[in-house]
């Protein structure tokens, strides 16, 4: 199968691929995850394709991790663009502020 994304992007879906995809545990890839790596999820409270309550699941696993619910959302943040680029941008200026201070 052939999809396009918006702006125009292409790829290529194969039954193979998608088997793959389906069976990847993510516990066993988050306990893979660096323990000094900072992670950030941002999640909306109405995704039906992933729900907020698995998001919350690796909330508990992961370390070193900041969440976030956005509420209303859904999984391509439809409506909530604005508040999506906010969260993340004041995530990455908190995260460069730390740097800084630690490197003081």
């Amino acid at each position: 199968m052939t999809c396009t994304l918006a702006g125009g992007i292409n790829y290529r879906i194969t039954e193979e691929s998608l088997k793959d995809r389906l069976n990847i545990s993510m516990l066993q890839e988050c306990l893979h995850i660096d323990k000094e790596c900072r992670i950030f999820t941002v999640h909306g409270s109405a995704d039906i394709q992933v729900p907020a309550a698995a998001a919350l699941e690796f909330d508990k696993i992961l370390t070193n991790h900041k969440f976030h619910i956005i509420e209303g959302a859904d999984h391509v943040y439809t409506d909530h663009q604005d508040e999506l680029a906010s969260v993340v941008v004041n995530f990455i200026k908190e995260t460069l502020n730390k740097d800084r201070g630690a490197s003081s």
